[in-house]
């Protein structure tokens, strides 16, 4: 009887400790990531060279870690980073390139279910906007750096994304995160005459409404 309790004892143990290990107590991501930035409504003035864009999507990158408390809920601490030239000129030399880094942090819950784990999150931190220096002075063609000096600009504001995605286990410790959609909210704002703007006329005040999308490889 006492065996027989015993072994009772030992495979509901076993079985406890399988079901608490059931779910990774870490989790690292690393990938690619584009970013649709804010731009405040500006458009190509109608006297700009024929050609002259302005750019909306960014290419960069983005890395995180998560501590998973439960099966369901988690904490994350993510980090990214876009880049590229706000505008286009045909035939013109020395645009800055604009940079964007987000450092933010918050909840994570997951639905784990066998190959499939989808997740939802709320992300909370800053975001780092910051303009290079050029050697194109304040002029029509450039209306994004109408009100940027020419030793650059560089601003940390209050940030932060709500969203989710979809990974896909790959083996024991790989996964693939098949797609990861946030929208992103930004508090920048550079005072113009009192007011705040990122040097286009009319934009709404203190605010930016971003979204991105991220894709890549999870280390369990």
């Amino acid at each position: 009887m006492r065996k027989i309790l015993f072994i009772a004892v030992l495979v509901l143990v076993c079985g406890c400790f399988a079901v608490a290990q059931d779910y990774p107590k870490a989790e690292v991501f690393g990938g690619f990531s584009f970013t649709h930035l804010d731009t405040e409504g500006a458009t190509v003035p109608a006297d700009a060279p024929t050609g002259t864009s302005i750019k909306h999507w960014y290419p960069g990158w983005e890395g995180a870690v998560q501590f998973n408390l439960t099966k369901l809920l988690g904490v994350k601490a993510d980090i990214g980073g876009s880049y590229g030239k706000p505008v286009s000129v045909p035939g013109v030399t020395g645009i800055p390139s604009a940079h964007s880094y987000n450092f933010l942090f918050g909840p994570v819950v997951s639905a784990r279910t066998g190959r499939f784990t989808p997740f939802a999150q709320a992300l909370f931190g800053a975001n780092r906007l910051s303009l290079g220096s050029s050697t194109i002075g304040a002029s029509s063609i450039c209306p994004l750096c109408s009100v940027i000096s020419t030793s650059g600009y560089s601003e940390t504001a209050f940030a932060m994304a709500f969203g989710g995605g979809l990974d896909v286990k790959v083996s024991h410790h790989f996964a693939y995160r098949l797609g990861q959609f946030d929208y992103l909210f930004t508090k920048h704002c550079l005072a113009v005459a009192g007011v705040c703007s990122l040097g286009v006329d009319g934009a709404p005040p203190a605010h930016q409404n971003n979204f991105s999308f991220s894709t890549g490889i999870v280390i369990h």
